[in-house]
């Protein structure tokens, strides 16, 4: 029996980062999404399962998973909206500190009034 070739070793898989298109598509998504809420809509399920011809607790059933995984996104970007302000306002605290002592700096080499 002959022995078995090493395999190559291959890169792991990386998560693809969103693009600027599919991060607009998902804020597009999560307005929608957000008026489907706020309307108090009233799905009609034996509708859809006739139009996508599934049956109405499928129909349902696709709506619960749906729901779920939109209410997931829309924490996952609030939370990443309000990592963005934290971060926001740390770098302007840096840059006012930055100011602050190129201020002093500057204040240490003005020479005094000579009279």
């Amino acid at each position: 029996m002959a022995p078995k070739q090493p395999t190559k070793a291959r890169k792991s898989p990386t998560k693809p980062k969103d693009t600027k298109e599919s991060s607009d598509l998902k804020r597009q998504i999560l307005f929608l999404w957000t008026c489907h809420k706020v309307s108090d809509v009233h799905i009609d399920f034996p509708a859809v399962a006739k139009h996508f011809g599934i049956k109405n607790n499928a129909a349902m059933m696709r709506f619960k998973r749906l729901k779920k995984k939109l209410d997931a996104m829309e924490a996952s970007i609030k939370s990443d909206d309000q990592d963005q302000d934290k971060d926001d306002d740390q770098e302007k605290t840096q840059i006012n500190k930055v100011n602050i002592e190129d201020e002093d700096y500057s204040m240490d080499e003005i020479p005094p009034d000579s009279e």
